[in-house]
């Protein structure tokens, strides 16, 4: 190592690292390839969150199991931030009352909620 004005310097030789994907690899996730995409209907989105919201609902009244209260809660936040974005925020009040043993409050129709407020934007 050679002593210069301000310090010590250190130089290393270059390195090659070996390629981590072949050529022709593509991503299929979350945008189907290269395909035409296709446009979900609002109807169907709708219909989507209010059955997960009800689903939610009966599991959360009926079942007191923690790894179901954290699989409803983890897969609900998913579905809130990949549908509403920053908007689906609120959602996590869901997992903090599921965390603080309030498993009832997680019964509210959260997503359904939310639903209303966007169209409402």
């Amino acid at each position: 190592m050679p002593d210069d004005e301000d310090g010590f310097s250190l130089s290393l030789p270059p390195i090659r690292l070996p390629p981590l994907f072949p050529e022709d690899f593509r991503v299929l996730w979350p945008g189907g390839g290269d395909g035409r995409r296709r446009r979900v209907s609002a109807r169907l989105v709708t219909a989507a969150l209010v059955a997960f919201d009800l689903v939610d609902a009966v599991l959360a009244l009926t079942v007191d199991a923690t790894a179901v209260t954290a699989a409803r809660t983890v897969g609900g936040s998913l579905v809130a931030g990949a549908t509403f974005g920053l908007l689906g925020i609120p959602y996590v009040l869901e997992v903090v009352a599921a965390l603080l043993g309030f498993g009832w409050v997680t019964a509210f129709p959260t997503l359904s909620a939310l639903l209303v407020v966007r169209l409402l934007r």
